[in-house]
């Protein structure tokens, strides 16, 4: 069964322009999924359907074959969680008080936290390799390391589905790599990762698939290996780019270099 299925989706902001134009998709379990395009493709809005923050001009969501519509809310937070691009924070709670937020689902809003949520607080940020944070007021930590809270919290939340956007937004290089490597090491642990990037690059070294967007539409989906290519890239981005395929050790690497 499919994680997630998209049949004939559309969605518009008003009646004369369609952001999403009759989407149809799957996404493989298990997996990193990468969904590039250029600004305004409407991969932001795709995610925000799936997660169901607003609602369909027409089409069907499918999680695990149920109708997203007909899955209630709570439930929805057990297999959905969602790291945004941008979150303004407004109280100063602590860090692990903030990822301690992704238990609401099991516990209920307004119930208190217990010892087992915030261990699996405190599990979640040592994945993500900032446990160092947590008696921090969330408000006073740079915003790459707020973008690591939001993912921990992600995390806390055991959802069986993943779902970023723009996940490497306002982090160093360095933080960029352990990031993916942690989302590939998640999909080898059974959970379904979605994110949008617009980094190839990045697909190609951690993604078992990728889809390209533009305008609204689906241009190509499948493997990350055949369709992150320079033909598609030149399509999409309007500019030369080549796949370089190099040789380390025992693996073959891949990645996209500009012809300027």
């Amino acid at each position: 069964m499919k994680p997630i299925e998209i049949k004939n989706l559309k969605f518009g902001y008003n009646k004369e322009r369609l952001v999403l134009d009759n989407i149809n998709l799957s996404f493989e379990p298990n997996t990193i999924t990468s969904v590039l395009g250029p600004n305004g493709s409407g991969k932001t809005t795709m995610l925000k359907l799936i997660l169901g923050l607003i609602k369909p001009a027409d089409g069907e969501i499918f999680v695990f074959g149920t109708e997203l519509k007909q899955i209630p809310l709570k439930e929805r937070a057990k297999l959905l969680a969602y790291v945004p691009q941008k979150h303004n924070a407004v109280f100063d709670y602590k860090v692990i008080d903030v990822c301690a937020m992704g238990r609401a689902a099991y516990s209920g809003v307004f119930s208190s936290v217990s010892k087992k949520d915030l261990e699996i607080a405190m599990q979640s940020l040592e994945k993500m390799r900032i446990s160092h944070l947590a008696d921090k007021p969330y408000t006073q930590i740079s915003g790459g390391e707020q973008q690591m809270v939001l993912i921990a919290r992600a995390l806390a939340q055991q959802a069986k589905i993943l779902i970023l956007d723009e996940p490497v937004t306002g982090l160093d290089y360095g933080n960029q790599i352990r990031l993916l490597k942690t989302l590939r090491d998640l999909s080898n642990e059974g959970i379904t990762c979605i994110k949008t990037t617009h980094y190839p690059e990045h697909a190609l070294w951690t993604s078992g698939h990728a889809v390209f967007m533009r305008k609204g539409k689906v241009l190509a989906s499948g493997n990350t290996s055949e369709i992150v290519n320079s033909d598609n890239l030149r399509a999409i981005y309007d500019t030369e780019i080549v796949v370089l395929q190099r040789p380390i050790d025992e693996n073959s690497v891949s990645t996209c270099v500009p012809l300027f």
